[in-house]
């Protein structure tokens, strides 16, 4: 008797609308392994993913059915999608045309009746009901009655063991990578003496399969048809060579830094080759621990606490890579858009173009990959916190996608502004392996003084670090030129790093630039390659440092870096950068555009640039790769809307700025002091102050805002059990070990909370049961505070539906407390800023306007509003960014409207207006601005540009906002025309950057 083997399984899709799956792959590559290595002379045939077309499957089936004879048997197993018409999906299915491209269970059916073999099993893991988790196509039509077509199976010599009935859903289990159905089987076929018989186990997997079910919470039963006389035995099966090939096991094996040791755990040996190329010193000693003390090859979470510079973000990626060889899916989690961006390049560039992996986007610009990551469709995803939680929260299935979740930036969650996106993300994470989905995740943190207990709150094991593979010196200058640090071995030091008759009085006042200027004239003509960071608390200081250093410095113009930058719509401190990259300094602030930050950060970061100083906010620090050799920091606070001294670690996270791997052998850190006492005193504070130990942004005070967001992420709870939501954040665990009675002490005031939100509308009751209403669904998954999202809903209850339009609600919400927090430059002397009222009644109406004094607290804040309303509705128009500096700028120090404010006002508005649209959708019952109307706003304020004109970023070429207003201008307004223009015309519009994508794009049109 011959045994054919013919296993299916299809994860990924060449048709975009057809949602990716994440276990179907791994499902039929195991059972093919397993019944290779079982049955030695068995004839098996695997098709995967792109290999298993329409074509390739039937052609399979109908050889393999056809060659088998009397006395064989055939085992066939198909995981992936079905349709709700009964039809198998396949790699090259078209959603427009399935009919033609899938394949359907009755044509499977009769080739099993054509058949001569004597047996045949059928194992189908897919379902043809339902939606989204489940493993059926959604969006494909529903036939009026398909009937039950698993009774075409029913006969002698033919069994079908089906993952459910036709009306059921099949899903994939979380964590496991594999069907419900399959996993069941892979177990019980690997458990027993010698040999099973497939009829009689089945019953013992639909229990294992129903077990699983409930604990998901869901309903699944699988079912059997047809029938075998004397049963169908195969041996039990047994892992060998086969299963090991594609399931390398290395547990408990130690590997050396050696890249190449990696490839026992399965990684594939291009990538290996590329990652030796990037390391040529192999694996550091974080990065040893967490591969072969913590295990992050064999799932295990973790939270790595490492200097910068450590090496840490590679854990995540090395995590990353291996996940993606099983089949599982990555998302790298990051807390500014810019940084997204930055790693979505790097990733693009590295995984995407050299290793084909599939790499997407979303933090909340036009250019997200929003749909291709809702549908699964991707191997790497990077998103914001934000992001991240809306999407998984709004698209529950998403998760069940995810293998591996790596957080950047951890201690975020100790901000007091973003804290509470971070910890109300990991805690979905916590609620969700209840229903046994569990992602590994890696949170990676910048050195902070103690964990506090986040690994326990986590359930995962933690990896703490001060150790960098760069030695950083510390210290402090004062005046006097002394140098007070501690040197690499420890040791705390004076040098007189400056003589006394070089620092000079260089203005009216004695300033840090006295000595700043010696410093770095000294540090540069010490060593050719040094790079240096000047750190100031203020966008001004930033650029004036960069300036004054320009001027007294004389180094080499970097020309490379000037004939890079864009040449249209230009700020005012685009003239400044100019001037400074002459000098061969630069600055990195807020008031340069996004196409002049990636300038700054390229040329700084290339060791051969003539950009030797760098003047920056503290922007810089947040994890923007700019290495430097020496590090200035010029202030020890923030100012404006802060207004705070830097704590130990925000200092910890500028310094280690200094000395990068690959980039220096050392670096140095050097804090300014005016007098040896403040010397003294920064020292202690700073270079040997006690690092802040990690704790919760949760605010008792605006616990109704943790409510509401809590709830947001489940169904229905019973009302006694709200407390328990709370105590599961890392705020309440905390709470809790410090107060074993603050469950209990918070209970009444939860109590009286959830009364004022019935009255409210946002929670409705039922029996003991209370779930969100659709407006407080609304209200809880949006990005605003409770209190913002209760007077937002209060000021819709007095709008016209019919009058209310986009700008109209973007105006409304300047008057919400979390715009108010926007800092909002304002002459606070006089009455010149009054002028902004009648500004923008000119540009919005009386009655607009008049909705700006609600809930105001007084008048300067009334002012701010009508500034921030002004400014805005020229931005979306398309004014010059100069104009609107000009015009919005009181005095030169007072009131003054930087371009960084502009893109401030504008990404605020922004973030919060999709939720605001949301709330007004519920109010309205769907009759105020439509999506659209929304949609085309939300793209104004992110580029700047009129709506006429929002068809040119259909070329996805991503150009500057002044090369989009040259275009409008010039009566070009759709992308079909903007890929028309000459190469003369282009020269004179595009920027460097931008000309080349234009011609990419418009040689790929011919």
């Amino acid at each position: 008797m011959a045994i054919y083997g013919n296993f299916i399984g299809i994860d990924k899709h060449i048709d975009p609308n057809i949602r990716d799956l994440t276990g179907a792959r791994k499902d039929a590559t195991a059972l093919f392994s397993l019944f290779s290595d079982t049955i030695a002379d068995m004839q098996a045939s695997l098709l995967v993913d792109e290999n298993a077309t329409i074509e390739a499957i039937q052609s399979m089936l109908a050889e393999t059915l056809n060659k088998a004879g009397e006395e064989d048997a055939v085992i066939i197993s198909f995981s992936g999608h079905g349709t709700h018409a009964h039809q198998l999906v396949t790699y090259n299915t078209a959603l427009a045309n399935l009919e033609k491209s899938t394949i359907s269970v009755e044509e499977i059916a009769n080739l099993f009746k054509s058949s001569k073999a004597k047996t045949i099993l059928f194992v189908l893991d897919c379902c043809f009901s339902g939606g989204a988790p489940a493993k059926v196509l959604e969006n494909s039509p529903i036939p009026r009655d398909p009937g039950n077509t698993f009774k075409q199976f029913t006969g002698e010599g033919r069994i079908l063991i089906a993952a459910s009935d036709v009306n059921q859903l099949a899903y994939e289990t979380p964590g496991s990578g594999h069907g419900l159905l399959t996993k069941a089987l892979i177990d019980i076929l690997q458990d027993g003496g010698t040999q099973i018989d497939v009829v009689s186990i089945v019953s013992k997997v639909m229990e294992h399969v129903n077990a699983e079910a409930n604990r998901l919470g869901i309903t699944q039963t699988p079912v059997l048809f047809g029938s075998i006389k004397g049963g169908f035995k195969i041996p039990v099966l047994k892992k060998g060579k086969n299963y090991f090939k594609y399931f390398p096991e290395a547990v408990g094996t130690k590997i050396t830094k050696a890249i190449k040791d990696l490839k026992i755990f399965g990684i594939p040996q291009n990538i290996l080759n590329i990652w030796e190329s990037n390391f040529k010193d192999g694996l550091n000693d974080l990065q040893l621990l967490a591969v072969n003390e913590k295990r992050i090859f064999e799932n295990n979470s973790l939270v790595v606490v490492a200097p910068t510079s450590s090496g840490k973000t590679f854990i995540g990626e090395l995590a990353a890579t291996k996940a993606i060889t099983e089949g599982r899916k990555t998302v790298f989690l990051f807390p500014y858009r810019a940084l997204t961006s930055e790693k979505y390049e790097q990733f693009e560039e590295l995984y995407g173009k050299e290793l084909g992996m599939r790499i997407v986007r979303c933090t909340g610009d036009y250019v997200d990959q929003t749909k291709p990551f809702v549908s699964g469709k991707y191997d790497i995803a990077l998103l914001t916190y934000e992001m991240f939680l809306n999407l998984a929260i709004g698209n529950p299935w998403v998760l069940n996608n995810i293998g591996l979740i790596v957080i950047d930036e951890a201690q975020f969650i100790a901000d007091p502004n973003r804290g509470i996106v971070v910890e109300l993300l990991l805690t979905y994470l916590l609620t969700s392996r209840e229903k046994g989905i569990q992602p590994q995740v890696i949170a990676l943190s910048a050195v902070i003084g103690g964990i506090n207990d986040l690994d326990k709150w986590l359930q995962c094991d933690k990896l703490v670090t001060t150790n960098r593979p760069v030695p950083l010196i510390e210290g402090v200058i004062d005046r006097s030129g002394t140098y007070e640090f501690i040197d690499k071995d420890g040791n705390r030091k004076t040098e007189q790093l400056l003589q006394p008759h070089e620092i000079q009085q260089r203005r009216d006042q004695p300033s840090a630039q006295d000595v700043i200027v010696p410093l770095v004239k000294k540090i540069l003509l010490t060593n050719e390659n040094e790079k240096i960071i000047v750190f100031r608390n203020m966008r001004g200081n930033s650029e004036g440092v960069a300036n004054y250093l320009a001027n007294d410095l004389h180094l080499p113009p970097a020309l490379d870096a000037l004939s890079k930058l864009p040449n249209q719509d230009l700020s005012s401190t685009s003239e400044k950068l100019r001037q400074c990259l002459q000098g061969g300094t630069a600055f990195h602030n807020t008031n340069l555009s996004r196409e002049e930050k990636n300038i700054v950060e390229q040329f700084y970061r290339n060791p051969k640039s003539k950009v030797r100083v760098l003047g920056a906010t503290t922007t810089v620090a947040a994890g923007i790769n700019t290495p430097a050799s020496t590090v200035i920091i010029a202030e020890q606070e923030f100012l404006g809307e802060d207004g705070r001294n830097f704590t130990v670690a925000e200092y910890k996270n500028m310094a280690g700025r200094a000395g990068r791997v690959g980039f220096h052998e050392e670096g140095k850190s050097i804090i300014y002091a005016k007098t040896s006492y403040d010397r003294e005193r920064l020292f202690n504070s700073y270079v040997v102050g006690e690092l802040e130990k990690l704790t919760s942004s949760f605010d008792p005070n605006h616990i109704e805002t943790w409510i509401i967001r809590l709830l947001a992420q489940i169904n229905q709870i019973p009302k006694n059990e709200i407390p328990r939501l709370l105590a599961n954040t890392y705020g309440g665990y905390l709470a809790t070990k410090a107060n074993p009675n603050w469950h209990a002490e918070i209970n009444q005031r939860v109590t009286d909370l959830l009364g004022q939100m019935i009255q409210l509308q946002l929670i409705e009751q039922e029996g003991l049961l209370v779930q969100l209403t659709l407006l407080g669904r609304a209200c809880g998954r949006s990005a605003l505070s409770f209190p913002s999202a209760m007077r937002l809903v209060e000021m819709l209850k007095k709008e016209d539906p019919k009058k209310l339009n986009a700008e109209g609600l973007m105006i409304l919400i300047q008057a919400l407390p979390d715009l108010d927090r926007i800092y909002t430059p304002v002459m606070k002397r006089g009455t010149k800023e009054s002028s902004r009222q009648q500004e923008a009644v000119q540009k919005y109406g009386s009655d607009r306007v008049r909705a700006l004094q609600n809930f105001v607290p007084d008048q300067f804040s009334y002012y701010a509003r009508c500034k921030r309303a002004a400014i805005l509705f020229d931005w979306i128009h398309g004014a010059p960014v100069e104009t609107i500096e000009t015009n919005y700028s009181t005095t030169p120090y007072q009131g003054k409207i930087g371009y960084g404010d502009i893109i401030k006002f504008a990404d605020g508005t922004r973030f919060y207006l999709r939720s605001a649209y949301e709330i007004s959708n519920v109010m309205f019952l769907g009759g105020g601005l439509s999506e659209e109307e929304m949609e085309k706003l939300l793209k104004q304020l992110e580029v700047g540009i009129p709506t006429e004109a929002l068809d040119l970023l259909e070329a996805g070429l991503n150009l500057e906002r002044g090369e989009y207003l040259v275009l409008f201008k010039e009566g070009i307004i759709s992308s079909t025309e903007l890929l028309k223009i000459t190469e003369e015309n282009a020269i004179k519009i595009f920027g460097p950057s931008s000309l080349e994508r234009w011609k990419t794009a418009k040689q790929k049109v011919k």
